[in-house]
């Protein structure tokens, strides 16, 4: 049943009846890095040396070695990230169960465009399903804010 289930997804996806639409921004010297207070360790911005492309220190492959900080760029944060859940699980310890699921847009980029403090709020939700139908029990809920348009852009991000 799961095999028949997962091979459908597969020949959905490889047949252009399922759509994946990749979330994430590419990690460059442009990424935007969070700057904390003075008092605490601070991020190093992203920094990438080549080690070898196809010549002598790697004549058959091309590599990289980069240095960031992990919350940087598109990431999954862990749940022990912050105090309140320092007794829960590191990304490794995460099932991967928990990692796919039915998930729903709530669109905020207008607001966010008006007041970048927009904050999600049990109203848009309410809003959403209105709209929408109710949000599938154990659902992701990812906020369109608009922000990726400055993603390369330190100041304005």
């Amino acid at each position: 049943m799961m095999k028949d289930i997962l091979v459908a997804h597969i020949n959905g996806i490889q047949g252009g009846g399922l759509e994946v639409i990749d979330l994430t921004q590419p990690l460059n010297h442009d990424t935007p890095i969070i700057s904390l207070p003075e008092q605490w360790a601070q991020t190093p911005p992203f920094r990438m040396r080549e080690l070898s492309r196809y010549e002598e220190s790697g004549p058959f492959w091309y590599w990289n070695a980069f240095e960031t900080g992990e919350h940087t760029g598109t990431h999954l944060d862990a749940p022990c990230h912050w105090a309140t859940g320092r007794e829960l699980e590191t990304v490794d310890a995460i099932p991967p169960k928990s990692l796919i699921g039915p998930a729903v847009v709530v669109d905020l980029a207008e607001e966010c465009e008006r007041n970048p403090d927009t904050l999600l709020t049990p109203e848009h939700l309410k809003n959403w399903e209105e709209r929408n139908g109710p949000i599938p029990s154990g659902a992701w809920i990812l906020v369109r804010t608009g922000w990726d348009a400055r993603f390369n852009d330190a100041e304005a991000y």
